[in-house]
């Protein structure tokens, strides 16, 4: 049985999260898949926002200068 490998090879992959920022009270805590023309991701997490919308504004504002090299974004809520 042959089955797709759906994790992004080690070269193509990015994590680019600062793991000692804390959550604030009441915030949420969202992270961003950033999937690009090359086939290459980036993983940023740790984004504490109040809603998935301003959590999206954040990772456009992150990524601006290669915004014409962006294929998707991903924004998921961590419980």
């Amino acid at each position: 049985m042959i089955l797709p490998d759906k994790r992004p090879v080690e070269r193509d992959f990015a994590n680019i999260t600062d793991y000692s920022l804390e959550c604030p009270d009441g915030a949420r805590k969202f992270f961003a898949f950033i999937h690009f023309t090359d086939d290459s991701t980036c993983l940023w997490s740790n984004i504490f926002t109040f809603n998935r919308s301003f959590a999206l504004m954040l990772v456009i504002e992150k990524f601006g200068d290669c915004h014409e090299y962006i294929s998707s974004i991903n924004i998921h809520e961590q419980e």
